[in-house]
């Protein structure tokens, strides 16, 4: 009963918060399916713990006292706004609690990979974990990965926002791996072309979201490739477009297509009931892509998505891909 609620409760969050991955997912058959929204639900307690900072940023250190963080060791939602700072001068270490949090979840994933989950949705993971053969190491990767999150707001260069990719988006689709081959070992090439089809997404992901994470302080795309092309942190910053810009955005875009079509080589290697799932996240990835380039990388009016019906057309269209 534990295992089967705990399933459900993961589903829940998938559904809540998965977006274009949800639809992806739906192409699964059922178990497998589950197994996957165990890992996304893993992986999006990571990312929500870094993403939360913001907002006990502004709480008042009084709003903490009886413990900042629940039993989950994760940071609660916000529902509300704080009071415009009155005490600011009191205001919690927010990067502790975002490490303390990575750190109960890094504790979570040891005690799952042995067979003692700690909490519900832990013993969905447990049983995916047992089931399939999914790495530990590629789930702590993830987590290592919120951890850069939380000291790292900028890469010198395209080799240190890889290993930052790797760890957020390549490791997920590497500990995805075991339960799309049904729980064979996957080969050193399919990995590989794993790794690859993170990259490619990641790299959309910082395209199309170059205007949210200034607003965050944070710009990925490497300061090398910036004044390659001439184009200075306060561009970004303050969204100033220009031929510049353009030309910037459209190499991030080359390096990503490149990425995704060297993913999508993965499609052929795993077993045809799992093939409509990856090319279905290509196949996403690779219209927002086209999307942005159609607006010629105007990231900075508004946030680039695809609307539900063509993500549920494309959703259909997986019964015919699995040839």
């Amino acid at each position: 009963m534990g295992v089967a609620a705990g399933y459900r409760a993961c589903a829940r969050v998938t559904r809540a918060e998965a977006t274009n991955f949800y639809y992806a997912f739906l192409s699964l058959p059922r178990a497998q399916r589950r197994s996957v929204y165990a890992l996304y639900a893993f992986c999006r307690e990571a990312d929500n713990a870094v993403d939360e900072a913001a907002s006990l940023a502004k709480l008042p250190a009084e709003e903490h006292a009886d413990g900042a963080l629940p039993a989950d060791g994760l940071p609660g939602h916000v529902d509300s706004e704080p009071d415009g700072g009155l005490l600011a001068e009191r205001e919690v270490d927010t990067t502790e609690h975002v490490h303390a949090a990575l750190r109960g979840l890094r504790e979570r994933l040891e005690s799952s990979a042995v067979g003692r989950p700690a909490t519900l949705r832990d013993e969905a993971l447990a049983n995916t974990m047992a089931r399939y053969g999914v790495r530990p190491a590629d789930l702590d990767d993830v987590i290592c990965g919120m951890e850069m999150d939380c000291t790292v707001s900028r890469y010198a260069s395209y080799d240190e926002l890889s290993l930052y990719c790797y760890r957020v988006a390549s490791a997920v689709g590497l500990a995805t791996l075991p339960i799309l081959t049904d729980g064979a070992a996957p080969t050193k090439e399919m990995r590989e072309h794993a790794v690859a089809l993170g990259q490619g997404m990641q790299l959309v992901n910082i395209l199309r979201d170059v205007a949210e994470d200034a607003a965050r302080d944070r710009i990925y795309i490497p300061q090398d490739a910036l004044r390659a092309f001439g184009v200075c942190e306060s561009d970004i910053m303050e969204g100033r477009p220009s031929a510049e810009m353009q030309a910037l955005l459209a190499s991030v875009a080359a390096r990503a297509r490149d990425e995704l079509a060297n993913g999508r080589r993965l499609i052929r290697a795993v077993p045809a009931r799992s093939r409509g799932c990856l090319w279905l996240l290509a196949e996403l990835y690779g219209r927002i892509l086209s999307a942005l380039e159609k607006r010629e990388f105007d990231v900075f009016s508004s946030r680039v998505s695809l609307p539900k019906y063509e993500k549920l057309l494309l959703l259909a269209s997986t019964l015919w891909r699995r040839g």
